[in-house]
C-alpha cells in the first residue's frame, strides 16, 4: 500500500526538494513560540508576546499570497530570494531591539514586516509535485507526504526551540529557526530542474486574486476553521493538564494528536481511492466534526487525551484533500498564489482562536474553552456545506488539460472531475 510512497519520492529532484522544504518549514513551528520565549523573558509580558505572534501571523496571512502571485508570475528563484533578503534583517532586529533597548512599538513594526516577507514554503514544494504530477493518482499521495512533513515539523519544532531557547539563550529559538529557513530555503531554490515554469509578467497584473477564483475562498474559509481548532487546542490543554494537577501530561497529550494526524495523513496519502477529492474533503470534514464534538464532555484528562489522538486521525484527510482539490481546479499559473491563500487561512484561525481561548480560560477555566475546538469543528463542515454549490462548480469547470503546462513545458494529461 505504501509504495506509492516510494513512487513520488523516487521523481526526479524529489528527495532533495521535500527535503529541503522541510528544513525551511521548521522555521513555521518555531516562530510564534520563540517570539514568546523571547518577549516573555526579557519583557515580562505574554500579551506583547502574544501581540506580536498575531500581527506576525495577519501580516504573513494578508501579504504572503500577493507575493506568491509574483511568484507565480516571475518564479521562485527571482522572487524569494528578496524575501529572505527582507524578512532574515527584520528577525535580527526584533532580537536586538528586544535585548538591548527598552522600546516595544519597533518590535510591532518589525513583526510587521518579517510576517510580510516570510515565504510561505509549503505551496512552494507543493508546486513542484504538481509541476511533476499533476493530473495523475500520485499528486494526492505527494501532498498526503508533504501533510506528513508538516505534522513531523510541528512534532519536532517546539520542543527544539523551547530547549535552545531555555539551555542557551532566550533569543536562540528565534535565531535557530531563521536560520533553518535560510538554509533550507537556499537549498530549495537551487534546484532550478524543478522548478515550476513562471507564467510571465502579465500575470503579476492582470486578472483578480486568486482568493476570488472558483473554489479557493471556500477551502481557504475551511481552513480558517481548521487553524482555529489547532490554535485554540493546543492553548486549551496546557491550561487543562496544569490545572489538572498534571503539567507534564500536556505534552504527551499534545503529541498523541499528532501521531494520530500523521498515522492518519500516512494511510489516507497511500489509499487509492474512487470518490472525487470534493466528495472525499465533505466527508473528511464532516468527521472531524463528528470525532470533535464531545471534547466539552470529557472531564479527565486521559479523555482528551484518547479524544485528541482520534481528533487527530480526522485531521489529515481534510487537509489532504482541501489542498488537492485546490491544486486541481485552479489554473497552474496561479497555484502558488491560490495555495498560499489557503495556508494563510490557517494562519489566520490560529491567531484569532488562541488568545480567544486564553480570555474563556481566564474567565471561566480551562476545560470550558474546548468549546472552542468543538465549536471550530463543526463551523468546519457547516461552512463547507454552505459553499457546496460553489465547490461543485469549482469542480465541473476545473481548467482543462490544455490551459495547465508542466515545468517542462508538456500539457498535463487529462484529468476527470
Amino acid at each position: 500500500m505504501f509504495g506509492s510512497y516510494a513512487q513520488v519520492l523516487r521523481r526526479p529532484g524529489a528527495l532533495r526538494f521535500t527535503a529541503a522544504g522541510f528544513l525551511a518549514r521548521m522555521q513555521m513551528s518555531m516562530m510564534g513560540l520563540g517570539a514568546v520565549m523571547l518577549l516573555s523573558a526579557e519583557r515580562g509580558s505574554y500579551a506583547v508576546a502574544g501581540a506580536v505572534a498575531a500581527i506576525y501571523a495577519v501580516s504573513n496571512a494578508i501579504i504572503g499570497p500577493q507575493v506568491s502571485r509574483l511568484i507565480d508570475s516571475f518564479g521562485q528563484f527571482k522572487v524569494v530570494p528578496i524575501q529572505l533578503a527582507i524578512h532574515v534583517p527584520a528577525v535580527i532586529g526584533m532580537i536586538a531591539i528586544t535585548l538591548w533597548t527598552p522600546l516595544t512599538w519597533p518590535i510591532y513594526v518589525l513583526a510587521l514586516v518579517a510576517g510580510a516577507s516570510q515565504p510561505i514554503m509549503g505551496p512552494l514544494v507543493r508546486a513542484r509535485w504538481s509541476a511533476q504530477l499533476h493530473g495523475s493518482p500520485l499528486l494526492r499521495t505527494a501532498f498526503a507526504w508533504e501533510s506528513l512533513i508538516d505534522e513531523a515539523v510541528f512534532i519536532l519544532g517546539p520542543p527544539l526551540a523551547t530547549i535552545v531557547a531555555l539551555q542557551i539563550n532566550p533569543s536562540a529559538g528565534l535565531l535557530l529557526a531563521t536560520a533553518m529557513l535560510l538554509v533550507g530555503t537556499v537549498l530549495l531554490l537551487s534546484q532550478r530542474r524543478t522548478e515550476p515554469t513562471p507564467s510571465g509578467r502579465h500575470s503579476a497584473t492582470k486578472g483578480r486574486p486568486a482568493i476570488l477564483l472558483p473554489g479557493v475562498a471556500a477551502i481557504a474559509a475551511v481552513f480558517v476553521m481548521m487553524g482555529a481548532l489547532f490554535g485554540s487546542f493546543e492553548v486549551t490543554t496546557v491550561a487543562f493538564a496544569k490545572a489538572s494537577g498534571v503539567p507534564e501530561a500536556a505534552g504527551v497529550v499534545l503529541a498523541l494528536y499528532a501521531v494520530g494526524s500523521l498515522l492518519a495523513g500516512l494511510v489516507f496519502g497511500a489509499l487509492t481511492l474512487r470518490a472525487s477529492l470534493l466528495r472525499q474533503f465533505v466527508l473528511a470534514t464532516a468527521t472531524l466534526a463528528v470525532v470533535t464534538a464531545p471534547l466539552p464532555f470529557l472531564p479527565q484528562v486521559w479523555q482528551i487525551a484518547v479524544g485528541l489522538f482520534v481528533a487527530g486521525l480526522a485531521c489529515s484527510p481534510v487537509l489532504i484533500s482541501g489542498m488537492a482539490f485546490v491544486e486541481r481546479v485552479v489554473p497552474g499559473a496561479r497555484l502558488t498564489e491560490s495555495m498560499a491563500w489557503v495556508t494563510s487561512g490557517v494562519a489566520v484561525g490560529i491567531a484569532v482562536a488562541s488568545p480567544l481561548a486564553g480570555v474563556i480560560i481566564d474567565r471561566f477555566g480551562a476545560h470550558t474553552a474546548y468549546w472552542v475546538t468543538s465549536g471550530a469543528a463543526i463551523l468546519a463542515i457547516v461552512v463547507a456545506l454552505a459553499f457546496l454549490p460553489s465547490l461543485r462548480r469549482a469542480q465541473a469547470g476545473a481548467v482543462a488539460p490544455a490551459e495547465r503546462v508542466l515545468a517542462a513545458g508538456a500539457p498535463a494529461p487529462q484529468i476527470s472531475t
